[in-house]
Formats: C-alpha cells, structure tokens, sequence
C-alpha cells in the first residue's frame, strides 16, 4: 500500500465519524484532498461505493421514516441535476479548473452553513428546488451533493430519522447509478476494488464510532467544526 492510499483510508475513517455524528458531509469533507491524494479515478468509485452501503444500512434501519411522496419530489429535482452533472462531464472543459469550481463551490456553501442559521430561516420554494438541482450536478460529478441537498431536507423533514432515511434512499439511488457506469468504464481495478472493500469495513467502524461520540457530546459544537472543515476541504483545491 502507498503513502497516498494510507492517508486516503485514513481521511475516509475520520471523514466518515463526522458523516455519523452530523448525518451529511462525509464524502463532501474527503473528496477534495482524496482528489490530490489518489486521483478522480480512484477517490470517485471508492468513496461512492463505501458511501451507499452505508446508505443501504440507515434506509434499512429508518425504513418507517421515509415519506415517498417528499422522497420523490426531491428525488426528481436532484435526478435531472444528476443527469445535468453527466452533460457537464462530457464537455470539453478543462478538469483542474473544474476541480477548482468544485472546490470554490464546497467552500462557499461551508461559509453560507457557518453564517447563517438556514433551518430557522425562511427560503423560497424556487431556491429550495434550485439547491436540488444543484446537488444533483455535484453529486454526480464528484459525489459530494450532499450539502445543497441537506437545505432542503431541513425544510422538509420533521425529526432526524426523517432526515437521514430519505437523504440515505436517494443517495442509494444515484450511488448505484454511479456504481454501474463506474463499473462499465473498467474504474474497478484489482487495486480499486481491495481499497473499496478496505474503505467499506473502515467506514461501518467510523458510522458506530460516531454515533457513539453524537450520543455524548453537544451536536451544534459539531456542526460548527464541520463546516470550517467543508471550508478548508473545499479551499484544499485552489491551491
């Protein structure tokens, strides 16, 4: 194993505890330095993957929290953000200056978290809708929709397993997608696939880790932590 795979591994497990403790921005936090760390064709399919399964346990465990009817809404909004983002791919643009959009974007929305309380304040319908549309493009473009995505579900979900039922049966949607294109365009190599199946293990470790530490100490301490490190993460790209 490489230096660089270690330290990938390494800022899934911690990343990850964060994803637990919060219930969003695990991959959004890893993918930036996963980028510079292993590359897009490594750091993509290993953190999509590791990130579904994960989904596929907390949609299991919080089925009776789903609401299908918001669930649908949201999942068409950020489904043709998702097709959007495979356009945007596919265009000729230069990959290290969207790399740095990427980032700029990542540590924009860090500041918006940071300086606004956005659950208690009231957003218009369009912009909510917008915000889908928008996850869909990142996620589909780096996995990391989670973020814009999350503005919403404050707005339309009532309790936490609400919150993270829904998010998680979406994220299984798109993810699987991912997973098969990934799939068809031969990203699962030997290599990948032993660091996927690394990351998944190490990933279930740091969900019951951080799920333990959430049960002890104050959420909003969290939170604010979190959305520095969205802003270092994201800013890790432009330089």
């Amino acid at each position: 194993m490489t230096i660089q795979a270690f330290f990938f591994l390494l800022l899934i497990f911690l990343s990850d505890i964060i994803q637990a403790i919060t219930g969003f921005a695990g991959t959004v936090l890893a993918m930036p330095p996963s980028l510079r760390l292993v590359g897009e064709d490594v750091a993509k399919p290993v953190l999509n993957l590791a990130a579904a399964l994960i989904c596929v346990y907390i949609a299991i465990k919080d089925r009776r929290s789903i609401r299908y009817k918001t669930f649908l809404v949201m999942l068409f909004c950020v489904g043709l953000g998702f097709a959007a983002g495979y356009g945007v791919e596919r265009l000729p643009l230069d990959k290290e200056l969207l790399l740095k959009l990427y980032g700029l974007s990542v540590s924009f929305i860090a500041v918006i978290y940071f300086a606004m309380d956005l659950k208690g304040k009231a957003i218009p319908s369009w912009l909510l809708y917008l915000c889908l549309f928008l996850g869909g493009v990142l996620h589909s473009l780096y996995v990391s929709g989670g973020p814009l995505v999350v503005i919403y579900a404050m707005k339309r979900f009532k309790d936490k397993d609400e919150f993270r039922a829904n998010l998680s049966l979406m994220w299984i949607v798109l993810n699987s997608i991912l997973f098969g294109t990934q799939l068809g365009q031969g990203l699962f190599t030997p290599y990948v696939s032993i660091l996927a199946l690394l990351a998944i293990a190490i990933s279930f470790l740091s969900y019951f880790i951080g799920k333990k530490i959430a049960e002890k100490t104050p959420l909003p301490v969290f939170m604010k932590i979190t959305y520095v490190l969205l802003f270092i993460s994201g800013i890790s790209l432009l330089l």
